[in-house]
């Protein structure tokens, strides 16, 4: 029997944070576009939208939870964001072994756009907090 795949809208970032604080991910704001997948009715995974300004948003938390990965919920989450996006600019700081798989949603390296402040100082954050490098790409509808 296939497992029930269910992705919703948070508003309470009292139910993400308590997963992202065990990861030492950034917390979820009130004003960011959060989502939960879950399967079978247990929490499988998350992930976000943070507005930066009009133009400029952040594709981030991306979590699948350890007992649920090998089962493409990554793929689920970001496409369903990305589906969501309202933003022409969309930067990410995935960790650089993930790089490949960003890269398959249309992720690029920076060339000539101008990286907001807030994604430089989240990038500036990320340095030596852990193992893996973050890095910083970014899929542009410009």
């Amino acid at each position: 029997m296939d497992p029930e795949m269910k992705i919703e809208v948070v508003t309470d970032p009292g139910i993400v944070n308590p997963y992202y604080e065990e990861i030492k991910f950034k917390h979820t704001a009130p004003a960011d576009f959060q989502i939960l997948l879950s399967l079978n009715g247990k929490v499988a995974g998350m992930g976000r939208l943070v507005k930066i300004d009009e133009k400029n948003g952040e594709l981030g938390g991306i979590y699948v939870l350890p007992d649920f990965r090998g089962q493409k919920l990554a793929e689920k989450i970001v496409s369903f964001l990305i589906e969501k996006n309202a933003y022409p600019v969309l930067w990410c700081l995935p960790f650089e072994p993930l790089e490949s798989f960003y890269r398959k949603f249309g992720f690029t390296d920076v060339l000539n756009q101008i990286v907001p402040r807030e994604i430089q100082e989240k990038l500036d954050w990320c340095e030596g907090r852990y193992p893996d490098k973050a890095i910083l790409l970014v899929r542009s509808e410009e």
